[in-house]
């Protein structure tokens, strides 16, 4: 199991990279995450489907206000992957990713001296899940 968290992990730093860099998330590192993705419920089961239920409308929600696909895509993904490890709460973690988008999008309006039309999800997305493990 501590591969299978290395890896994800791992992967996470060019997805970062490129998200920043272009504000696209590429699909090959997509496909990556989506092979980890397999191997989390193949070992411990979906989890609540309640939970991958909820999720699924947050993702539509998403898709209509305008974030972009990688970003919803990646949500996907680690929903499948932490709904199977724990009993993950959506509330506690769109909070936090909440929080991180909004100091994101603080930070960069501070350096730039201006508002951003579009931002970088990816890293608060990451940053997100590390705060919730920190505060589980």
């Amino acid at each position: 199991m501590f591969i299978l968290w290395f890896s994800y992990w791992l992967i996470a730093i060019p997805i970062i990279i490129s998200d920043l860099h272009s504000k696209r998330i590429p699909n090959i590192y997509l496909k990556i995450i989506a092979f980890l993705s397999l191997a989390f419920p193949t070992l411990n089961g979906f989890g609540p489907v309640i939970n991958l239920f909820v999720s699924v409308v947050i993702l539509i929600f998403f898709g209509f206000i305008g974030v972009g696909m990688g970003d919803v895509k990646l949500l996907a993904l680690s929903f499948i992957i932490f709904n199977s490890q724990m009993n993950f709460s959506l509330i506690a973690y769109f909070a936090s990713l909440l929080a991180c988008a909004f100091a994101h999008l603080l930070i960069h309006t501070i350096v730039a001296s201006r508002l951003p039309q579009r931002i970088a999800l990816a890293p608060s997305i990451f940053l997100a899940f590390a705060l919730y493990f920190a505060a589980r």
